[in-house]
């Protein structure tokens, strides 16, 4: 097989990025992401647009240090790893769906039914 058969090959950069939360889930126009150091603006840029479907204005990038940490009943030091923050404006804002982040799960899951009455809930008897 040569490579004109093969058609076009798209290599995507190997690029981590975790997304920092953003204060509200509607209109968000700047986000957020932490990454590795070796990242550059345009592979943040063509991973966004062309797997996540999203249309970016421009990156602006931060080196950050990693913290230094002291090991605990020790005098010893250890340091977080470095990493790079990057800071994306998109074209059009875009709203972020209420299950992206479940942190109200958990409240959901304690909090008391309709069935049930507060003094059933906490278990106490009389």
């Amino acid at each position: 097989m040569s490579k004109k058969q093969l058609g076009r090959i798209i290599h995507f950069a190997n690029l981590p990025l975790k997304l920092l939360l953003p204060k509200s889930r509607e209109n968000i126009t700047e986000v957020a992401f932490k990454t590795v150091p070796s990242a550059s603006k345009i592979e943040i840029k063509r991973v966004l647009e062309s797997l996540y479907g999203l249309q970016v204005a421009k990156v602006n990038t931060l080196n950050m240090e990693g913290k230094k940490k002291r090991v605990r009943g020790s005098v010893a030091y250890y340091r977080r790893p470095d990493y790079k923050k990057a800071y994306v404006t998109l074209k059009e804002p875009v709203t972020l769906p209420a299950n992206l982040f479940p942190f109200n799960m958990a409240e959901e899951k304690n909090a008391p039914t309709s069935d049930e009455k507060p003094s059933e809930r906490s278990g106490s008897s009389k």
